[in-house]
């Protein structure tokens, strides 16, 4: 019998550091999908602009990429929930088939949050997407 593909698998995880660094009273919970091929071509898409200037016997190299722009892009790609709220008592990020909206809203959201809790939200990211933290060591 063939491979039968299955639904992107998900795992959920409780912000611990979030909830302890911040009191939360209710736990803090995401849910992560296992990153698809698609996921991944999406990822790397962000190496893809690479500008080369030659003057005379210079070369000049151009390539816009930080660390902040994977880690989102990453979490763009799989975050599937997220009980976060914001000051109004309204969930931070909009989800549609376990699947954030769209990357401007999500960039709005992601923008404010603390970096304490953007970060605890990667590592949950990486500890999913084990292919995404072989990546980065290379």
């Amino acid at each position: 019998m063939p491979l039968k593909l299955q639904p992107a698998t998900k795992t959920s995880y409780r912000l611990d550091k979030s909830d302890e660094e911040f009191k939360s009273e209710t736990p803090t919970m995401i849910e992560v999908h296992l990153a698809t091929q698609g996921a991944v071509e999406a990822r790397n898409e962000l190496w893809s602009e690479y500008i080369r200037e030659v003057e005379g016997a210079k070369t000049i190299i151009h390539q816009r990429l930080s660390f902040d722009d994977i880690r989102r892009k990453e979490v763009f790609l799989t975050l599937a929930s997220c009980n976060i709220e914001d000051e109004n008592g309204k969930l931070l990020f909009t989800f549609q088939n376990d699947h954030l909206v769209d990357e401007v809203s999500f960039k709005k959201a992601w923008d404010q949050l603390y970096p304490f809790i953007a970060n605890e939200i990667h590592e949950k990211i990486l500890e999913c997407n084990v292919v995404w933290q072989k990546v980065g060591e290379a």
